[in-house]
């Protein structure tokens, strides 16, 4: 079929009955005929028709045309403007939507940061009193004494380390995790934080234990971030892991890549694949009930996350629900550039 103007023409025949160019009798005799015309193999366009039945001139055709176009053409540019309008003004108001979370999320990094610092403080003397009362410095204190003042000391050195992490996630939503990058050795790092666990292991008569292929186990990275991801993993592991489970954490050195891979592995509840993504979430519980049995501010993963990205590599988790999770990262073995890690 020839390319023609009437071809741009939607309903042309109903454009030309609107002009008062052609009665509606007209434009059905046309539409019958072009029927018959399809039955038999040919489809003539219905301008064609209607000028072959001598219904309107060729020139009052094509004018008709030429109109119908120029009004398309206006509809066509009156809607573009409209669509750069709104895309304009949705663009504007995305803007300020920015804007305002950026400002939002500022003040709440200030307000994490200097709630942090001010609870720091009498928490301090709270332990500072709690240890010269357990040194007797105050005098001699009875058993059961000794029972309540051992259960507050320990309260306090929790509450310490929730109040250390809210500090630590202030300083890494600001992008200020500083590491101090040093060549160090995993196995005695990951030998303390087993013995640092082994009480709540044994609670629950959780078998945790240390997997370590032949090979060097020296990487670079900061040691101290390092210890504090690592027993943030295993601790959870412990927390969602059911009586008589297994915790193992397992250095598996990669020659090919120089790189040594860390795997915490647990026989725990698991997690279903549609919520691995929530668990890095700040400050988010994937049971958030108020009846939930496990505690924490839902930082720690969060936290986990920025600090390996932070040495340059990738926290990855596979978990099957009632069978156990996998959470493990790379790090490099050998001497590197320490400037290149800093955050």
């Amino acid at each position: 079929m020839a390319l023609t103007p009437e071809i741009l023409i939607p309903r042309l025949g109903d454009v030309l009955v609107e002009q008062g160019l052609l009665t509606t009798e007209d434009l059905d005799q046309a539409l019958d005929y072009q029927r018959q015309l399809r039955t038999t193999g040919q489809a003539p366009l219905i301008g064609q028709i209607l000028v072959d039945m001598g219904k309107i001139d060729r020139t009052t055709m094509d004018q008709a045309i030429t109109v119908q176009i120029i009004r398309l053409q206006r509809a066509l540019q009156e809607s573009n403007e409209m669509l750069e309008k709104r895309v304009e003004e949705r663009t504007a108001a995305l803007q300020r939507a920015y804007e305002k979370l950026a400002e939002l999320s500022k003040l709440k990094e200030n307000f994490i940061s200097n709630i942090s610092h001010e609870l720091r403080t009498p928490l301090t003397h709270l332990k500072g009193y709690l240890d010269l009362m357990l040194a007797n410095d105050f005098g001699p204190i009875t058993l059961e004494q000794k029972k309540a003042l051992d259960v507050m000391n320990r309260a306090t050195d929790r509450l310490g380390r929730l109040i250390d992490d809210l500090i630590l996630f202030s300083t890494s939503e600001s992008g200020n995790i500083r590491l101090q990058v040093q060549p160090f050795d995993l196995i005695p790092q990951v030998n303390a934080i087993i013995h640092r666990n082994a009480l709540a292991a044994k609670h629950k008569n959780i078998n945790l234990w240390l997997s370590a292929e032949e090979g060097s186990t020296k990487v670079v990275g900061d040691p101290e971030r390092i210890n504090w991801v690592i027993n943030q993993l295993v601790d959870n592991a412990i927390k969602y892991t059911n009586k008589q489970g297994e915790v193992c954490i397992k250095l598996i050195p990669d020659a090919t890549e120089c790189t040594i891979k860390i795997a915490i592995i647990d026989t725990g509840i698991g997690i279903e694949e549609s919520k691995i993504d929530e668990i890095f979430e700040p400050f988010h519980q994937l049971d958030g009930s108020s009846t939930r049995t496990q505690g924490g501010t839902g930082l720690g993963l969060a936290l986990v996350k920025k600090i390996v990205e932070a040495h340059n590599s990738k926290i990855e988790v596979s978990s099957t629900p009632n069978q156990g999770s996998r959470f493990e990262f790379r790090l490099k073995t050998g001497e590197k550039d320490q400037s290149a890690h800093h955050a």
